[in-house]
C-alpha cells in the first residue's frame, strides 16, 4: 500500500527543510571581524523589489515529461536534486525515486520503496545528489542510503539519532538536523555533523531562552535549513534566536544575524516541544516574522519569510549587511498554495521579468519548481507576467522545472 503524507505535516515540515549536530559541544568564534547583521525588522515594513535579476544572465524552462508510462506521472514534488545529466524527484504521495534528463525527458522509476534489493522502506525525508563523487543519497529519519548517480545501491548508514534533514558535505561527513519536538536535555542533539561511523565532530543544542524552562526545550516546527553549494555547507535557522547558522564539514559557526525581534511568544512558540498547537500556522502573531527557507549567491543571503500573513523575500549583502525585503504576490491562502505545489515556487521575487522566482542553488543555477495548478491561480494577478514557455492549457500534468543561470557562481 503507497503512503500518503499528510497535507498538514506537509505544510508544516515544508516551513521547515533543516541543518545539524549533536552533544553540547559549542564552536569557539575565531573570526575578529564583527558578525554580518541585517535589520530585516526595518526592511519588512518598507518593502521594495529585490535586485536578483542582477544575478541571472538566462533562463531555461523544462517541463518534465508525461509519457504513455503511467510511472512518467509526477503528483508533486516533495524534494528533487538534480545533475548536469540527470533531474531525479521524489513525488509526494508515491515513494519513490523518478529519473529525468535534463531536458526533462522520462526515463524509468530509478529507485523503488520496498524490501528487494536496492529498494528503501520507511518515509524518506530529503534526497541528495553528489555529482563530483558518483553518489545519490536518500534520507529516512534515522538512516543514509547510499547510491550512485546510476541508481546502483551501494550501502545503507544507520544512525543513533532521530534527523529530519541531512546532508553530506563530504564524503563520509554528514550535516544533519535533529527531529522536532524532542528535548535537547533529553538527548536531542540539535544541529551537528558526524563521520560515517556516527561519531560526533561538533554539535550544538544550547538553543535555550530563559523565557522556556530547559526541559521543555527543543526544535518546533520553526526551522529551516538548506544546501549551500556554494561552500558546500548547510545553512541553518531556529526561530529562538535570529542567528543563522553555517554547518560546515568541520565546524559550526554563525553566518550572519537577522534584527528580526520578534516576540516572546514567537520565541516560546519555538522551543517548547510540549506543545503540540505550535504545528498550527494561526498560532504565530501577525507581527512576528519565520524564515521559512532560504539560499546563498555570491553576493547575497536570500530568505523567504512569513509575516502578518503574507510571504515575503529577504535580501542581504554580504558585504555590507544591508537588507531588502519584497512582499510575494499570492492569489490564494497559504494552505491552498501549499496543495498548488508544496515547493510554493511561485512565492518569489519578481524582479526578474515580473516573474515570481524563488527556488535552491545548484552548483551556477537557481532551480525553480512550478506546477500547472500553481501558474493557473497566478494567473488571476495582473501584477506578474507568466512567461510563454509557461502559458500551459492545462491545469494538471508534471511539474515545470526553472533553471537560471546565474553570475559570477
Amino acid at each position: 500500500m503507497k503512503k500518503v503524507r499528510s497535507a498538514s505535516i506537509l505544510l508544516s515540515l515544508n516551513f521547515v527543510f533543516i541543518s545539524l549536530l549533536l552533544v553540547s559541544c559549542n564552536s569557539t568564534q575565531t573570526d575578529t571581524a564583527p558578525l554580518l547583521t541585517a535589520n530585516i525588522r526595518e526592511a519588512i515594513d518598507k518593502p521594495v523589489v529585490l535586485k536578483l535579476k542582477d544575478e541571472i544572465k538566462a533562463v531555461k524552462y523544462v517541463p518534465l515529461e508525461v509519457t504513455d508510462d503511467d510511472a512518467s506521472l509526477v503528483d508533486g514534488v516533495y524534494d528533487y536534486a538534480v545533475t548536469s545529466k540527470y533531474i531525479y524527484i521524489l513525488p509526494v504521495k508515491e515513494p519513490r525515486i523518478v529519473l529525468f534528463d535534463r531536458n526533462g525527458h522520462f526515463i524509468k522509476t530509478l529507485i523503488k520503496e520496498g524490501q528487494g534489493p536496492g529498494e528503501f522502506s520507511g518515509m524518506l525525508i530529503c534526497i541528495q545528489a553528489d555529482e563530483p563523487n558518483d553518489r545519490l543519497y536518500l534520507y529516512n529519519s534515522d538512516r543514509a542510503l547510499e547510491y550512485t548517480l546510476e541508481g546502483d545501491f551501494i550501502r545503507e548508514y544507520k544512525h543513533d539519532y532521530q534527523i529530519i534533514y541531512a546532508r553530506y558535505l563530504k564524503p563520509g561527513c554528514l550535516a544533519g538536523v535533529a527531529f522536532p519536538f524532542q528535548t535537547f536535555d533529553g538527548g536531542a542533539f540539535g544541529i551537528g555533523i558526524f563521520d560515517e561511523r556516527r561519531d560526533t565532530i561538533e554539535t550544538k543544542n544550547d538553543f535555550y531562552s530563559p523565557l522556556v524552562p530547559r526541559e521543555k526545550s527543543g526544535f518546533t516546527i520553526s526551522i529551516a535549513a538548506t544546501y549551500s553549494d556554494l561552500q558546500q555547507s548547510v545553512l541553518f535557522k531556529t526561530g529562538s534566536n535570529d542567528t543563522v547558522f553555517r554547518v560546515s564539514a568541520d565546524r559550526i559557526t554563525p553566518a550572519c544575524v537577522l534584527n528580526l525581534r520578534n516576540s516572546d511568544a514567537e520565541v516560546i512558540r519555538s522551543l517548547d516541544v510540549t506543545d503540540f498547537s505550535n504545528i498550527k500556522a494561526d498560532k504565530k502573531g501577525p507581527r512576528d516574522i519565520f524564515v521559512q527557507e532560504m539560499f546563498d549567491t555570491q553576493k547575497y543571503y536570500y530568505f523567504r519569510l512569513w509575516y502578518n500573513q503574507g510571504s515575503y523575500i529577504a535580501s542581504v549583502d554580504k558585504k555590507t549587511g544591508e537588507a531588502l525585503v519584497e512582499k510575494c504576490e499570492m492569489p490564494s491562502t497559504i494552505k491552498e498554495l501549499a496543495d498548488a505545489n508544496l515547493q510554493h515556487g511561485m512565492e518569489g521575487t519578481r524582479s526578474f521579468r515580473n516573474f515570481p522566482v524563488w527556488g535552491r542553488v545548484v552548483g551556477n543555477e537557481l532551480i525553480q519548481v512550478v506546477t500547472s495548478y500553481e501558474l493557473s491561480l497566478y494567473k488571476s494577478l495582473s501584477t506578474i507576467t507568466i512567461p510563454s514557455e509557461l502559458n500551459l492549457e492545462k491545469e494538471e500534468g508534471n511539474p515545470i522545472l526553472v533553471f537560471y543561470s546565474l553570475h559570477g557562481s
